[in-house]
Formats: C-alpha cells, structure tokens, sequence
C-alpha cells in the first residue's frame, strides 16, 4: 500500500516540505479511508521526512519540536494476554524485577487481572487495556466488578472503539480513569472523542494518527482540554524511537508504553531497551538512531 499508493506522491518532492506533502497525500487518497493502512503509510512518510529535517539541520527530533523536559523516560511494560494465572502473575513479579514501576495488562478476565493486582502489591501500578471486547452493558458490569482493584486506567473497554458515546458512559461512573485512542486515526478523531466526554487519557499512536505532525496537534488539543496525553506504542522501530521524542517534549513527561518481549536481535543495539524502568533519550540528529542493516540483512525475508 505504501510502495502502490503513498510513495508515488511523496517522490521527488523535497523533504522539507513535511505538512503539504501530508495534506497532499491524504487529501488525493482520502477514499480509501481516514483510518487503517493508507493513514499508517502516510504516519510513516511523515515520520521519514522529520527524521530526515534533524538530519538536515543536525539536530534531534526534540530540538525541532521545542526542546526536551527530560533526558529519560519512564516505560510501563505491556504485558501480553497470557489467559491464565499463573502465567500473568509470572510476568509481572518478572517486570518489576527488571525495574518497572507500571504495569499494563491485556487480560478480560477477573481471575487473571486480580491475581497480577495482587502479585503487583505496592511494588507497581497496574493498569488494565482490554482492547474493545464489550459492549456498553457489558463493560458497565466490568466497569463495577473491577472497582476494587484500584487500576492505575481501563483502556478502550467498549466495542467498537469509535463508540465515543459508550465510552462516555463508562467513564461517567467515576469508577476508573478511561484511557482510548489507539484506532483513532487523526486529530479531529480526538475532537469528537474529547467532545463526547469519553476519555481522561488519549491515546493516539505515531504510526497509526498521521505521525509526528498530528501527534503534536493532538498533544496540543489535550494540553487545552486538560487530557492526559499518553501515546499508544505497541511498536518498534521508528515509530517507537520517535515516541520517545514526543514523550520527552511534553511537560509532564508521559509515560512509554513497550510491550513486554525479548528479542534475539536489537535493531538499535539495545538503545532503547529500559534500564531500571527508564529508556534515554536519543541526542543524535533526528530520531537519533539508526538501525543496524546488518541485523535487518540478518533476518530479512523478502
């Protein structure tokens, strides 16, 4: 989709030219959706084309976005969905062992979210994403029945994630702090969601909103709505490493989302693996990083 669709209208333009070239791009392509893969194509271009401004100009994709608050960040490890007990609570005493502070689960069940509340105890927060399996009656039941554990955030408990209104009812009980965003695909995705009253957290998602250009919107929406603004990053690669970035430029510093996985191979030569719960923040000129094409070489398959 990239290569057939988006790459024609980006090449041989200059690299400078980041905002027309997004607007140019999903304007001509606008019918094949606002969301989903020609959206995650254009998040890619535009996270290409800063990558390549802090190269031109030799400084890190935080010095063109302002200025960094931080040389670190905080990163909460995001659990897989184990399904059963002994499993969830095995990962997360071996997350805070290796120095996490937050926990994000993806498990539906009470058995499994209670037994990784109690392993947590006071060694971690723990917060629970339960990727949209419910519809609203549903979600209320679960909304109540999870009240006691004292979760750090509920994310994206309805189905579908665009029912803004359901999610609004959710949250309107008070019982938890309701974190979404992930699907949305541009600001004015935030708009209506924001409007609706159906989040305390957005979640947007470098790879999936339109990039680094509309993650600064949207950041930007959040601070005047008084939204928590933490991103969505079950990613990595570049979309990660310039999570980190817009993390660092933001006042209250948010959190790093990474899923919790080993690999055989870093494609950073670990830069962005976590140290005591903390990743630094990349002062090489735009994103800062590189991969390694000897590992891409290594494990390539087409």
């Amino acid at each position: 989709m990239i290569e057939t669709r988006v790459l024609p209208l980006v090449i041989g333009r200059s690299a400078l030219e980041i905002g027309k070239i997004k607007y140019d791009v999903e304007f001509q392509l606008q019918n094949f959706g606002r969301v989903g893969p020609i959206v995650y194509g254009v998040s890619a271009v535009d996270i290409a084309l800063w990558d390549i401004l802090g190269k031109i100009s030799g400084l890190p994709l935080t010095a063109l976005l302002g200025g960094a608050f931080a040389s670190e960040v905080e990163v909460y490890a995001s659990l897989m969905r184990y399904g059963n007990c002994a499993d969830v609570v095995r990962a997360t005493r071996q997350a805070i062992e290796r120095g996490y502070r937050y926990i994000k689960l993806h498990e539906i069940t009470e058995d499994e979210i209670r037994a990784a509340v109690e392993a947590a105890g006071a060694q971690a927060a723990v917060m629970l994403d339960t990727n949209c399996p419910w519809p609203v009656a549903e979600a209320l039941k679960y909304d109540r029945l999870l009240e006691p554990l004292n979760l750090y955030w509920l994310e994206e408990p309805v189905w579908p994630p665009e029912n803004y209104a359901g999610l609004a009812r959710i949250r309107s009980t008070g019982r938890h702090h309701i974190a979404a965003g992930e699907n949305a695909g541009s600001l004015h995705d935030f708009v209506a969601m924001i409007a609706a009253g159906a989040i305390d957290i957005a979640q947007p998602d470098v790879a999936k909103a339109g990039g680094i250009s509309e993650l600064v919107k949207i950041a930007a929406l959040c601070q005047a709505e008084s939204i928590e603004f933490v991103p969505h990053c079950a990613i990595f690669g570049p979309g990660q490493v310039a999570t980190i970035h817009l993390n660092a430029v933001q006042r209250s510093v948010p959190m790093l989302e990474r899923l919790y996985c080993d690999f055989e191979a870093e494609i950073y030569g670990g830069a962005t693996l976590p140290v005591n719960g903390k990743v630094a923040v990349p002062t090489g000129p735009g994103l800062g990083l590189d991969p390694d094409p000897g590992v891409i070489n290594r494990y390539r398959v087409a």
